[in-house]
């Protein structure tokens, strides 16, 4: 669900690409990082980047529509 949205719209992620500066892009099939994804962010330094990217999207209960573009994540490193 999506907080403060119009009405509720379940997804689905079956895939994403993950980078980290200076390192080779992982591409994750499902929802969650997998361990090599993990093991990418946890040897970036703090204050980097990660950039979370080519999501693949689509409406739970209907799989035949696939979201076109669902916008890139940048989460940034503090710990």
């Amino acid at each position: 669900n999506l907080p403060d949205f119009d009405f509720d719209l379940n997804l689905q992620v079956s895939g994403f690409k993950v980078n980290v500066p200076g390192k080779p892009t992982i591409e994750v099939s499902g929802s969650k990082m997998n361990a090599r994804a993990k093991d990418l962010i946890s040897q970036a330094p703090r204050g980097s980047t990660v950039q979370i990217f080519d999501i693949n999207a689509k409406i739970s209960g209907n799989s035949s529509y696939l979201l076109k573009q669902v916008s890139p994540v940048f989460v940034e490193l503090t710990n």
